[in-house]
């Protein structure tokens, strides 16, 4: 392996098939906590929504997000177990683990995420920076960066959703969009 290339791989939508688990998970903290729900013919729309936007398409006022997002990670800590692979990664992991170093970064929790990669046997991952907040990802990236010593230009970052490819390019660091996810369409 060549230590000096890194890909950083986005966890929910791009590792993991967590959409459906995610709408399931809304829909049960909209019941408790009565804001807006998603409807099923508002799903594709939805999934096309940066962070502000699904909280105002919700009507979820700022104050209870850590409520809500913590009631939303506790539901899908009951359901990581059943939760699917996005894609046919263990061979793409593979192969590039044989170059890079690879680590995931999230706004999932680490219990969430280590749990889903002993469930499909995913042993290549050196780090995983979790409980990245929903708004968090460019400082989370430039940390992950700083504390390691690492040069922009040899990490890359793999993810679903605009927010993470803009979260790259502001961290300065090239970026790869992968095409299922929470914010793409499904084909």
């Amino acid at each position: 392996m060549n230590n000096n290339k890194k890909v950083i791989i986005d966890f929910d939508g791009t590792l993991a098939a967590s959409f459906d688990l995610f709408i399931e998970a809304m829909r049960a903290a909209h019941a408790k906590y009565d804001f807006r729900n998603v409807e099923d013919d508002e799903i594709e729309t939805f999934r096309h929504y940066s962070a502000w936007q699904i909280l105002k398409f919700l009507g979820l006022p700022m104050y209870q997000v850590p409520t809500v997002t913590r009631y939303i990670r506790n539901y899908m800590t009951e359901q990581i177990k059943a939760l699917p692979l996005a894609s046919d990664w263990q061979e793409t992991l593979q192969t590039l683990a044989l170059d890079y170093e690879l680590v995931i970064l999230s706004s999932n929790s680490n219990q969430n995420i280590q749990t889903f990669l002993d469930q499909h046997e995913l042993t290549c991952f050196s780090e995983i920076v979790s409980d990245v907040g929903l708004f968090g990802k460019v400082k989370a990236i430039r940390k992950l960066i700083k504390d390691n010593h690492w040069q922009n230009k040899d990490v890359f970052y793999i993810g679903d959703e605009i927010r993470d490819i803009k979260a790259a390019k502001k961290a300065k660091i090239s970026s790869i969009a992968v095409t299922w996810g929470i914010t793409q369409n499904k084909h």
